[in-house]
């Protein structure tokens, strides 16, 4: 997969964060991404998954950071989701 996501959340000592990234895996339980920063894990976090539509639509998954690798190029994550149905709705925060 290479589908657009966006991550929000609060790393509990900078505060407040919105990255850019790519979906590279999805599942019921949860997804696999890569971005440009690591996350500590358990870090909390809203991910905002850009569906292959007509349009812009996405859908919100809040989760939590299970495992970080970090790469040469990227930094991939790996998130479990703490429910299995997403909200539909955009992204709150402007990049």
């Amino acid at each position: 997969m290479d589908w657009q996501i966006r991550v929000e959340g609060n790393d509990g000592s900078e505060g407040s964060f919105v990255e850019s990234g790519v979906l590279r895996n999805l599942s019921s339980t949860g997804a696999l991404l890569s971005l440009r920063n690591a996350l500590p894990a358990e870090t909390q976090l809203d991910v905002y998954i850009q569906l292959p539509l007509i349009g812009k639509s996405w859908m919100k998954y809040p989760a939590s950071v299970v495992r970080i690798e970090l790469g040469a190029a990227e930094v991939v994550a790996a998130v479990r989701f703490d429910s299995a149905r997403p909200d539909f709705g955009i992204p709150l925060v402007p990049m």
